[in-house]
C-alpha cells in the first residue's frame, strides 16, 4: 500500500515531461548560479514536497474526515505544482534533485498508513501541522538568506502555500476537538 503513495509521488514529478524541463528561465530573470545554501534548500525541500504529496494521497485514500480528504486534495494539488516549479528551477541551476521521499519519511508514511478510522485521522493531522510549522521554519530561514530573484520567488510560493496548509490542518484539529 505504501508503494502507492510513493508511486503516486513519482508520478507527479516524473509527469513535468522533458518540455517543461528544457524551458528557459523566466523573462526578467538571470539563471545565476546557486549557493551552497539555496542547494541545500532546494534539495530538503524536494524530498519534504514529495513526502507531503505521498502523505496527501494517503490522506485521500484513507481519511474518514471529509474535511481530511480535501486537505488531502489540496495537498495533491499544490505540491504537484510546487514540484513542478522546484524541479523546473533545479533543472536551469544544475542542482540534481532526489525523485524520492527520505527513508525517515518513508517510516512516518508507513506509521501513519498503519492506522485506520479516527486514529488516522487525528495523526495526520499531528503530522500535518509538525511538518508545516518545521517547513515555515525553513523557508523564512532561506528568505532571510537567498539573494537569488528565481529562489526567493520559488521561496515565497512555498512558504505561502504552506502557511495555507497549516491554517487549514489547525482549523480541522480545533473542530475535531469541539
Amino acid at each position: 500500500m505504501n508503494k502507492t503513495y510513493v508511486a503516486l509521488a513519482l508520478g507527479g514529478i516524473l509527469s513535468l515531461g522533458a518540455s517543461a524541463l528544457a524551458q528557459d528561465a523566466m523573462p526578467g530573470m538571470t539563471t545565476m548560479p546557486v549557493t551552497s545554501t539555496d542547494r541545500q534548500f532546494l534539495i530538503q525541500d524536494a524530498q519534504g514536497s514529495i513526502a507531503d504529496y505521498a502523505n496527501g494521497a494517503a490522506g485521500l485514500s484513507r481519511a474518514q474526515s471529509p474535511a481530511i480528504r480535501q486537505l488531502s486534495v489540496w495537498l495533491l494539488e499544490d505540491h504537484n505544482r510546487l514540484n513542478i516549479g522546484m524541479f523546473m528551477l533545479a533543472q536551469r541551476k544544475g542542482v540534481l534533485l532526489p525523485l524520492t521521499i527520505s527513508d525517515a519519511d518513508k517510516t512516518k508514511l508507513n506509521a501513519l498508513t498503519a492506522r485506520t478510522g479516527a486514529d488516522f485521522d487525528r495523526e495526520f493531522l499531528r503530522d500535518a501541522i509538525q511538518t508545516n510549522q518545521s517547513d515555515i521554519r525553513d523557508a523564512k530561514k532561506e528568505l532571510a538568506t537567498t539573494t537569488d530573484p528565481e529562489v526567493r520567488l520559488l521561496v515565497t510560493d512555498y512558504l505561502s502555500t504552506e502557511i495555507g496548509h497549516l491554517t487549514a490542518a489547525q482549523t480541522i484539529m480545533s473542530d475535531m476537538g469541539k
